[in-house]
């Protein structure tokens, strides 16, 4: 069989199978397969697979099948032109979060603060760590996370991606008495769980197969905004920024707890959709 034809078996098949995009996915999966781009796969419509490639085609297709996150199934995840490796084990990164990203490195440029210290907690693959290293080459970054399993992802990412001398992964909770040393942070910033628990049940499945540690954000799905916003701004100092993606309705009632936490120019961001997505607050100088 073609290329062509197998596009047309897959998409079938993940279409029988509810899954989203069909098309699109196999056509990313058949690119993942071509080690080409989406476009360059397509323009080789006419290539016969040979048996080993029809082979893997096809148990990746009934993976995805199966509702299981493309990202996975492929291994990796784009994220602001950064190649993360993912698994199983961490949240997938998202488009939303590259926006975070841009934004944190928006407020440390207007500040001249290119030598900043950034604290990032809940670093899972490590992409916001990494893309800020990049982005902010003279900062100092701090990552933590309370998985073995997503530091060692993320230290590899951050050594595939050039930055593994620029970040020190540490394994604690969200605030441990390591972290007690205040004022010394100019970012703390961080994605962490916002979906409210009586949510979780119905979210999609590619959703659900994401680590629940890093999902459910408690009764309100505020429950890690909070503890963020009271404890975290006693490490920042003076002008430093707080910075957190949040749910899409959360956006009032997460000012506000940044307000109580402090925090002045309080800011609440949409995301590309047009959703309330980052809040950001600032301890004042």
């Amino acid at each position: 069989m073609t290329v062509a034809e197998w596009l047309r078996k897959g998409e079938s098949y993940l279409e029988s199978r509810a899954v989203c995009e069909s098309r699109a996915n196999a056509e990313w999966l058949m690119a993942e397969l071509l080690g080409v781009g989406r476009p360059a796969a397509l323009l080789q419509g006419a290539r016969v697979l040979r048996e080993k490639e029809a082979h893997q085609y096809w148990a990746w297709i009934k993976e995805r099948g199966k509702r299981r996150p493309l990202a996975y199934v492929l291994g990796h995840q784009p994220f602001l032109g950064i190649k993360i490796m993912v698994d199983a084990d961490c949240l997938i990164p998202r488009p939303e979060t590259e926006e975070l990203v841009l934004e944190c490195e928006r407020l440390l440029k207007g500040e001249n603060s290119q030598s900043a210290k950034i604290l990032e907690i809940g670093t899972g693959t490590g992409c916001i760590a990494i893309a800020l290293a990049q982005l902010l080459p003279r900062a100092t970054v701090f990552a933590t996370d309370v998985s073995d399993k997503a530091l060692k992802l993320a230290e590899k990412n951050a050594v595939a991606n050039h930055v593994g001398t620029r970040i020190r992964f540490v394994k604690d909770d969200l605030f441990s008495g390591r972290w007690t040393l205040r004022g010394w942070a100019d970012l703390l910033v961080s994605n962490p769980p916002y979906v409210a628990t009586a949510e979780l049940d119905r979210l999609d499945p590619e959703v659900r197969a994401e680590p629940r540690l890093a999902l459910d954000g408690g009764k309100d799905g505020l429950d890690a905004v909070r503890e963020i916003s009271a404890r975290g701004v006693k490490m920042l100092k003076p002008g430093g920024w707080l910075a957190l993606e949040i749910g899409s309705t959360q956006g009032p009632a997460a000012a506000e707890l940044l307000g109580a936490a402090g925090l002045s120019d309080v800011l609440v961001k949409k995301d590309a959709q047009g959703l309330d997505r980052m809040v950001f607050g600032r301890l004042p100088p």
